[in-house]
């Protein structure tokens, strides 16, 4: 016989309060993913028989160079969102999931801010 009362056998199994800023941060990456991918589309179609000289110059225009730097971040931002939650979702071994969750955060930062120094020595110079 359990004598604890409703309140008491439900309480620790509703929502855990987390969450909602993961969910909001994916729509908010997918959606300036979205205008972003429209706009460098635009660019690579605009832009195919162009040389490097030319491509370099064009990423040495602030704005393309911000948008650039932009698609980028939000691309690898999205991409460790989704990877995690997938790997909490599906791998249900505590050491692997934090594991592979610090492995997809680090993995991304890293490809980010290469990917991002790389067009930035293009459009800067170097």
């Amino acid at each position: 016989m359990n004598m604890r009362s409703p309140l008491g056998r439900v309480r620790g199994l509703g929502s855990a309060k987390e969450g909602t800023g993961t969910w909001f941060a994916e729509r908010l990456t997918a959606l300036a993913l979205i205008l972003l991918s429209l706009w460098f589309v635009a660019v690579v179609i605009a832009g195919l028989d162009a040389d490097y000289a030319a491509m370099k110059a064009w990423m040495a225009r602030p704005g393309n160079l911000t948008l650039m730097v932009l698609l980028l971040g939000f691309a690898f931002w999205h991409m460790a969102l989704a990877l995690t939650v997938v790997i909490e979702d599906y791998v249900h071994n505590k050491p692997v999931e934090m594991a592979a969750i610090i492995a997809v955060k680090l993995g991304s930062l890293l490809l980010g801010v290469f990917s991002i120094v790389a067009v930035l020595k293009i459009g800067v110079g170097g």
